[in-house]
């Protein structure tokens, strides 16, 4: 860690923290940050030469795996076109065509950010049903935008922030946190109480860890909409073409498995298509990139051909859409693609189970296709609050470890795993042998 120790204390002096991004800071495993030199594969490789197998594979952006030939001939065919245009070309068609594909009534348009997609997609929510509150759950992170800072899992709870400075309290008076897996009656009297412009949530959400929905509340909280003429946005800036093709929306279904007190269980609902969605990561191949999309009537409140302001100069640049569509190409292309990478993350979520039972260290697993969590809790939480209560010494302890094995994880509980089609047995297998340490 030397060098890495020598280019954090030089980065101090010119960066914010020395970080580009809270979570990278390790604040909360009281640890000093790691600099990547390279990566390939399921490999990360240090500034100090380390190889470390990577779990949160650029927080879930990266599906086949670091440096692939997929994706890097294509950013390479397309860097000899030109880097940003700046004005409409043929490829910003051919990528929107894809999610049309799956939601046939939808426009989609591109923007350079997740956080930019779930910005844009309120706005828009709010244009069309001319309403201002909205609601979100507590737990839940949808981007930085001021009006979601009320009570946000990923970098915030990380930091035990609550809320942030510098956001003022008049920029979230119309936005409602609620609890995740909220009591409905709770949910009926919101919708009582405001007239409701928008619900944004995840689905299956990943910034707080992965928190298993029940099926009770989605379906309440669906059906409250409706009968309100209020927007529904599913946020899957992770999930989407992650979990399934489409992600959630794309697969009409939402499916998970649980471990808790020694039991294992699969679980899975159908549910509905929602008025709009937002997708981010996985859909830029590992660079810059968000989409929102929504209803036809929606998304032509959208300027220019609606009076919904929304730009971007570098929206749809051919770089990250050729990456974009390499990834979603292969995925398309690859027979049984995700029935793979859902076997790698059952196989994962398994040597967990096995090896914590064994220390006899009480663990709840939490998995989707593609991603994982783990609480040193005995109970499988069912939201915020619950996360926040499991065990941060052990959960610190655990992450050293794996670290002092070869082993990144994200360096805080209340971000998801993230599994590539390129990890293989013996990334797990340093997991196992870490664990027998711990």
């Amino acid at each position: 860690m030397q060098i890495s120790e020598k280019l954090y204390k030089e980065a101090l002096r010119y960066i914010p923290a020395g970080v580009n991004s809270p979570v990278r800071s390790f604040k909360y495993v009281d640890g000093t940050p790691i600099f990547i030199k390279s990566a390939r594969g399921s490999k990360l490789i240090t500034e100090d030469g380390s190889e470390l197998s990577d779990y949160i594979m650029s927080w879930g952006a990266i599906i086949l795996g670091h440096s692939s030939e997929v994706v890097n001939r294509a950013i390479v065919s397309a860097l000899k076109n030109g880097t940003s245009f700046g004005l409409c070309h043929k490829m910003e068609i051919e990528f929107a065509k894809i999610f049309s594909n799956i939601f046939p009534d939808f426009l989609f348009r591109m923007v350079n950010s997740g956080t930019e997609a779930t910005m844009s997609a309120v706005r828009v929510a709010r244009g069309f049903t001319k309403r201002k509150h909205i609601i979100k759950f507590s737990g839940c992170y949808h981007g930085h935008s001021d009006q979601f800072l009320t009570s946000s899992g990923s970098g915030l709870a990380t930091l035990s922030i609550p809320a942030s400075n510098g956001v003022p309290e008049e920029f979230t008076l119309c936005t409602i946190t609620l609890e995740y897996n909220s009591d409905i009656e709770i949910l009926k009297n919101t919708f009582k109480k405001y007239e409701i412009a928008a619900v944004i949530l995840e689905v299956l959400p990943g910034n707080m860890g992965i928190v298993p929905p029940k099926k009770e509340f989605i379906n309440s909280l669906i059906s409250l909409c409706r009968a309100n003429s209020t927007l529904i946005i599913y946020d899957e800036v992770i999930t989407g073409f992650r979990t399934g093709w489409g992600g959630i929306a794309g697969e009409r279904k939402v499916e998970f498995i649980t471990f808790e007190s020694g039991i294992k269980k699969w679980e899975s609902f159908e549910i509905s298509i929602p008025d709009m969605i937002t997708f981010g990561k996985v859909v830029g191949g590992g660079l810059p990139i968000g989409v929102f999309g929504g209803r036809r009537e929606i998304m032509e409140k959208v300027a220019p051909s609606g009076d919904v302001y929304q730009a971007g100069t570098l929206a749809g640049n051919p770089i990250s859409l050729s990456a974009g569509l390499a990834v979603l190409n292969f995925i398309s292309e690859t027979k049984n693609f995700y029935h793979i990478l859902k076997e790698k993350t059952i196989a994962l979520s398994d040597l967990l189970i096995e090896e914590f039972l064994k220390k006899g260290i009480p663990v709840s697993i939490v998995s989707g296709t593609g991603m994982l969590s783990l609480f040193f809790s005995e109970k499988v939480p069912q939201n915020f609050s619950d996360v926040k209560a499991s065990d941060k010494k052990l959960f610190n302890r655990f992450f050293k470890v794996l670290l002092e094995n070869g082993v990144i994880i994200p360096p805080s509980p209340y971000e998801a795993w993230f599994i590539s089609l390129q990890h293989k047995e013996e990334d797990f297998e340093k997991i196992r042998k870490a664990i027998k340490k711990l």
